[in-house]
């Protein structure tokens, strides 16, 4: 019987985890090919022959798939899958299934929790001080976050988990989602241009698509309550990043919390650096040690179901 052809592909800092998933996979029962750095699966040697693609940020069109004359499956070993055609592979009958573990959900909650903490009370001024050895002069500006209302874009697991963490600390929570969800008595639902206004924490938790690009533009971030704080823990681009280098932008928002940025790393030039009033981290600061244990048993769960031609665990339609 024919061992499946699998490629395993992604980028060299992803390297210690990727080799660990391919000698997870029982290699007698399928060939294996690790590449590294790879832009394009149509670049790897003997993409002809591929049947199962495991993709860590590599993306696949299409064209790519048409390429790959037997391929039957793709795995990404992560939440997000921006630039893999997910509609062009179930059109074509090729399976596909991510990384929707529960863990990644709730690390993103909880480091949304992180973030709205540490900004309403101040946390890197009040350590900045230390280290100075100053003493703070003046009335204090740390705020609680008991009484504040609580601005969500979108409805999916993040969402919901951020929610179910908000549960007791006596805050309001405005719901935006573009179709309408049940009602709730954890959350009231409204548009995008009332939670903007009303809100004085707002974090869009949706994902990339042609409609939320740039959903959060210079106007919307204008429209905010002046000192609300803007957190970003989904993609780059859903905000306006340019505009948050306005200085009329600047002077309105209080704390601007972001993990993601329409460039990767953070480019050292950028003007996010600059600042007076930022919290930002490198799309790292939900990379917990639960969430990338329970995406690689999934990752390998998903792949031996593809070589066994079973239902993948993660399996999906968008």
């Amino acid at each position: 019987m024919k061992r499946p052809k699998i490629l395993i592909a992604g980028p060299a800092s992803a390297q210690a985890f990727l080799e660990k998933l391919a000698s997870a996979v029982i290699s007698e029962e399928a060939q294996i090919d690790l590449l590294l750095g790879l832009a394009a699966p149509t670049g790897a040697p003997g993409w002809i022959d591929t049947e199962i693609f495991v993709s860590f940020g590599v993306p696949c069109s299409g064209a790519d798939m048409d390429a790959a004359l037997g391929l039957k499956t793709i795995i990404t070993p992560s939440l997000g899958y921006e630039g893999i055609d997910v509609e062009a592979a179930h059109s074509r009958g090729i399976a596909f299934a991510n990384g929707r573990v529960a863990e990644n959900f709730e690390s993103v909650a909880e480091a949304a929790m992180l973030f709205m903490l540490t900004s309403l009370y101040r946390l890197r001024e009040a350590e900045e001080r230390l280290r100075r050895d100053e003493v703070r002069v003046g009335p204090p500006r740390a705020r609680m976050l008991k009484g504040k209302t609580v601005g969500i874009i979108g409805h999916g697991n993040i969402a919901k988990a951020l929610i179910e963490r908000l549960q007791g600390w006596e805050t309001r929570i405005l719901l935006c989602n573009r179709s309408q969800v049940p009602p709730s008595l954890a959350f009231e639902q409204c548009d995008l241009d009332r939670l903007v206004a009303q809100s004085d924490i707002v974090l869009p938790l949706l994902p990339l698509t042609p409609e939320t690009d740039k959903l959060l533009s210079r106007a919307k971030l204008l429209a905010m309550k002046p000192g609300a704080i803007l957190i970003n823990l989904s993609r780059g681009a859903i905000v306006e990043e340019n505009a948050l280098a306005d200085p009329e932008v600047i002077a309105h928002l209080g704390t601007i919390a972001l993990d993601v940025f329409v460039t990767e790393p953070l480019p050292a030039d950028s003007p996010l650096r600059g600042l007076p009033d930022q919290l930002l981290t490198n799309h790292e600061i939900s990379h917990t040690q639960e969430n990338l244990g329970a995406l690689f048993a999934m990752a390998v769960a998903n792949i031996e179901a593809a070589i066994a031609n079973s239902p993948m665990p993660t399996a999906f339609r968008p």
